[in-house]
């Protein structure tokens, strides 16, 4: 009798099957105490419950005692031989017995009755033996207890059912066997479990398992694109979570790295909450780093669009700066004029190097005088304005403007544009009035020492010169301010022009070239 009460316990218990039963299952139906009063297809049958007790009556005489359960209105009437030795502590039972109708009432006679432990510790003791493989025996006692937490308000028995659910989940997910995609299954089983609420952390640490091993092998920007719309579906506060980002997870990172899901499982709620930022943040950053851009304004946006999208990855804007960067440069003769001027301005604003613009600009503006044609008299007009615009080259725009003159010397926009810089013609040839309103020839550079000396800060040319000037001119244009030191020497006259542009840190050599004494008209000016 005992051993029969023990079985059909399990099979109330964990809700197996009656096939279970063997021998027993045509003596005893299973049923909710729920269920009892609605089924009328039990009636005459012998039937087995489990649930608490409302409470016990013992009675005098011949009379059977009365017991009520707390989910069923059925009486149960028990034979003053099956009486329990402390009624007043019996809190839940088993119950075996035959269901009948007396009138309008349903009774049940009770054959077997055997009070039990509480359902915490009955729930501790039936799991307590269980193998470490054994997720399905778990999960039905998990069931029981949920089901029964329910009904008898028990937040300590749903606490710990959860808990046992989530163990049997894990098991699971560990002894599965899985095929070639094994992270869009694991992906998958975190899902079903979230759907079916197993308790975090479980569904969210194989989650991250399955994402980080996503994420390792998307070969593109459209798998990145996928992986991420998935975790943004499965952790939908990770995106807008920029306070999570700022958690420190250094001391997490190696077994994370190893193990996403044992780490994920193991850290706290702040630390899980930093995980799903970094998972989302890293899939984004490699994406945004992943695509490019068309252009040095349409990087530089990305770039501060990052920055704004992405503040814990501090080092990805000027990554993306860099890579614009590199991109324009190796392609630098394919920028259009407005790509050069962002791209100098983003090396001199953002990244502080005002030489390195300085020689993109150069280098871009030597590119297209080397592809200037012999005959192309607007070519070099169009260069002469951008030597000065963009370098404040004076010199080398004059020398593109005599280049222009030489093929057609019969152009009114080219004699404009030698009058707006101070020149005149003079037989045929546009010379410069001095700062005493007299004459100079310019001359070309003088070969060997001016590569020397083009490009040097003042004082650097100062001191390869030897000492002061004997004398200074100054010439304003567009803004610009030409400041040229002439020596005399033997030799003839030396002309050093030195370039003053707005937002230079020290002005520069942009010409330096050499007249005969002979060629001096009316003489030097006053010593400096």
């Amino acid at each position: 009798m005992t051993r029969r009460i023990e079985i059909m316990i399990c099979v109330c218990a964990v809700g197996t099957t009656l096939s279970a039963l063997g021998s027993l299952q045509d003596e005893a139906t299973p049923v909710e105490p729920s269920e009892l009063a609605r089924r009328k297809d039990l009636v005459g049958k012998k039937v087995a419950l489990d649930d608490h007790v409302a409470y016990y009556v013992p009675r005098t005489g011949n009379d059977p005692d009365e017991l009520q359960l707390k989910r069923t209105s059925v009486t149960f009437l028990v034979p003053r031989k099956m009486r329990p030795e402390s009624v007043a502590k019996m809190s839940a039972a088993l119950v075996h017995g035959t269901l009948r109708r007396e009138g309008t009432r349903l009774l049940c006679d009770v054959t077997e009755l055997k009070p039990v432990a509480a359902d915490l510790d009955r729930l501790e003791n039936g799991v307590k033996g269980l193998g470490g493989r054994d997720a399905a025996t778990r999960k039905a006692w998990a069931a029981w207890a949920e089901r029964r937490a329910r009904d008898f308000k028990n937040d300590a028995l749903m606490k710990r059912a959860r808990e046992l659910e989530a163990e049997a989940f894990r098991i699971e997910t560990e002894m599965k066997r899985l095929g070639v995609n094994a992270p869009q299954e694991w992906l998958a089983m975190a899902k079903d479990a979230r759907n079916r609420k197993v308790p975090e952390p479980e569904p969210a640490a194989l989650a991250h398992r399955a994402f980080r091993a996503q994420l390792a092998a998307s070969p593109d920007a459209a798998a990145l694109q996928t992986v991420i719309r998935e975790i943004e579906k499965f952790f939908p506060l990770a995106a807008s979570d920029r306070d999570s980002g700022r958690t420190p997870l250094a001391r997490y990172e190696e077994h994370y790295a190893l193990e996403p899901a044992a780490a994920y499982r193991e850290a706290s709620d702040r630390v899980q909450k930093a995980f799903d930022r970094r998972l989302w943040a890293d899939a984004s950053e490699r994406l945004i780093s992943m695509q490019g851009s068309p252009d040095v304004a349409a990087a530089l946006a990305k770039a501060e669009a990052a920055a704004t999208l992405l503040p814990e990855k501090t080092g990805l804007s000027a990554r993306l700066i860099e890579k614009a960067i590199t991109q324009a440069r190796q392609n630098l003769g394919a920028l259009k004029q407005p790509d050069l001027k962002e791209l100098a301005k983003v090396l001199r604003d953002k990244l502080k190097q005002p030489e390195e613009a300085l020689t993109v600009i150069r280098e871009w503006l030597e590119i297209r005088k080397n592809r200037l044609r012999d005959t192309d008299a607007e070519g070099p007009l169009a260069l002469a304005g951008q030597y000065e615009e963009m370098l404040g080259d004076t010199v080398t725009s004059v020398e593109l403007l005599r280049k222009a003159w030489r093929i057609d010397p019969s152009s009114k926009e080219l004699e404009e544009a030698f009058r707006v810089r101070g020149y005149r013609k003079v037989q045929n040839e546009w010379v410069l009035a001095g700062a005493a309103g007299r004459e100079a020839e310019v001359a070309r550079p003088e070969a060997g020492r001016s590569r020397s000396l083009t490009g040097m800060t003042a004082e650097e040319a100062r001191q390869r010169m030897g000492g002061r000037p004997n004398q200074v001119n100054y010439l304003g244009s567009k803004g610009q301010l030409m400041e040229q030191w002439i020596y005399l020497d033997t030799q003839g006259v030396r002309y050093v022009n030195i370039l003053h542009s707005p937002g230079d840190v020290k002005p520069r050599v942009v010409a330096f070239y050499t007249l005969p004494l002979t060629k001096v008209k009316g003489g030097l000016g006053r010593k400096q």
